[in-house]
């Protein structure tokens, strides 16, 4: 089931960055053997948008937890961070209004600078956010 899902989150990304006319080289694949095989310049900065399945992450009581997304938030920008430990990163991860405090500490933890938006667009408790966070740099 999560190969078909996969699998169609990529054909409508795919079709939906057709409509840019952009040049975007769209990639399948897991984030940890794709970046393991990235050999970029060390000059260069990094953007990554982290927004992995919910699953049973999302709790009506306790909010989003991002320990238990599929992978983990933590695990994927401990992956990032230590894949490209010299590079400047910026990170825009997706949140849910209400977060478990715990999760959101370990991940801000890994960043060397953070700034959480909520955005009102939704019904108070069910809006979504950002969490912006750098690693190698301060803006």
């Amino acid at each position: 089931m999560a190969c078909e899902f996969d699998r169609q989150v990529y054909e409508l990304t795919k079709r939906n960055i057709a409509g840019l006319d952009k040049t975007i080289d769209l990639q399948q694949g897991d984030y940890q053997s794709f970046l393991a095989k990235c050999c970029l310049p060390p000059n260069h900065g990094l953007i990554f948008f982290i927004a992995p399945p919910w699953g049973t992450a999302l709790n009506d009581v306790a909010g989003l937890d991002l320990r238990c997304t599929i992978p983990p938030i933590s695990d994927v920008t401990g992956f990032i961070k230590t894949t490209y430990p010299t590079w400047r990163m910026l990170l825009a991860i997706q949140v849910y209004e209400k977060l478990a405090p715990a999760s959101l500490h370990e991940v801000q933890a890994l960043l060397d600078w953070w700034d959480l938006r909520m955005y009102d667009l939704n019904d108070v408790g069910t809006n979504h956010g950002i969490l912006m966070g750098a690693i190698g740099w301060k803006p």
